[in-house]
Parts: structure tokens; C-alpha cells; sequence
């Protein structure tokens, strides 16, 4: 997320809580080292059993230093997850890096971010995953946006059409595009 998106979602007199991904390096190392040497303003845990999976969510929330108050607009916090637990009987491990533009107890921002996981996985983590839109091929001009686009029809129509999963859409789909258009009729 850029600066400038940051500055004008403070400037609009809003808020933010943002994932951070490795293509943002200064302010995931950052996270990455503070978590590791500083100690939390507050920190929750829970765990919960949903769909065979056993999951412990421990949040932990840390001021931001300074100079990167100073550089990101509004940045008040840093915010880790991680999530551990078994899924189909195999472990797993997982850790999320956030900024915040408040200062938020764990409990909190654990519920939110758990409710906003929702939206990144039925959305984002397929445009990112599935459709590679980090790191696309198409660069320059409208190509981004256009890709973007069609990405978000195809997953619009593999949804309307109760395909489980999008990979499943496009091999069902792939090479029968009347049943793509017969869905606007």
C-alpha cells in the first residue's frame, strides 16, 4: 500500500489496519525485528476447533517506531498474528504483519482480523494466488487493470455458478464458454 493511499485515508478522517506483504521490505523487516526485540503494548490468544482444524490465534500489538511515524502517515501501531494449529492432521504455522493507524487492545484487533480473513480469502488470496497479481507479466499501460478486471468477472461468475474453488471454475469452464455467457441470459 502506497504512502499516498495512507495519507488520504487518514486525511479523510478514517482509519487503517493493513496486511503487509513482502513487496512493502522496509516495513515487513521492520515488523519482523521490533517483534522480536520489543515487548507488546497488549497480546491475546484464543483457540478454537471450526471445520476439523484446531486453531490458536495469539495477537500481539507493538508501538511503531518513531521514524516510521514520521514517514507513513497516521501510523500509530504495529500489529502480529500468528495462527497455528492442524489442518487435516498436519500442523501449520503461519504469521501476519500489520499497521494501524490506532492504538488497539489484542483482543480487538484479533477479533477484526479474524473477521477480515474472510474477505482475503474469498477474494485477495485468489487474485494474489491464483491469478498471480503481486508479480503479473503484464505490465505498462491499462494491462494491470484490465487483467484485473477480467480476474474479478471470472471470479464473480465461478461464484454465481457454485464452483467450490476458482482452479476448479477454470478447468470447468475452460473450454465451455457458453455456460460462462448463458449465466447473463
Amino acid at each position: 500500500m502506497p504512502k499516498k493511499t495512507v495519507s488520504l485515508i487518514i486525511d479523510s478522517g478514517n482509519d487503517y489496519l493493513i496486511g503487509l506483504k513482502e513487496n512493502q521490505p522496509t516495513l515487513y523487516k521492520m515488523a519482523q525485528t521490533e517483534s522480536q526485540q520489543d515487548t507488546p503494548l497488549s497480546s491475546a490468544t484464543t483457540v478454537e476447533k471450526v471445520h476439523s482444524r484446531l486453531v490458536q490465534r495469539e495477537c500481539k500489538v507493538f508501538a511503531a517506531p518513531e521514524p516510521l511515524q514520521k514517514k507513513w502517515s497516521g501510523l500509530k501501531t504495529f500489529v502480529v498474528v500468528e495462527r497455528q494449529g492442524e489442518r487435516n492432521g498436519q500442523p501449520f504455522s503461519e504469521r501476519q504483519f500489520y499497521i494501524c493507524s490506532q492504538y488497539l487492545e489484542a483482543q480487538q484487533l484479533l477479533a477484526d482480523i479474524h473477521l477480515s480473513w474472510g474477505i482475503e480469502n474469498r477474494l485477495h488470496w485468489v487474485r494474489d494466488v491464483t491469478f498471480k497479481e503481486d508479480f503479473p507479466p503484464r505490465r505498462g499501460g491499462n494491462a494491470p487493470v484490465n487483467w484485473s478486471i477480467l480476474h474479478n468477472f471470472f471470479i464473480t461468475i465461478a461464484r454465481q455458478l457454485r464452483f467450490r474453488t476458482i482452479p476448479q471454475a477454470q478447468r470447468a469452464l475452460s473450454n465451455q464458454l457458453h455456460k460462462v455467457f448463458s449465466f447473463f441470459v
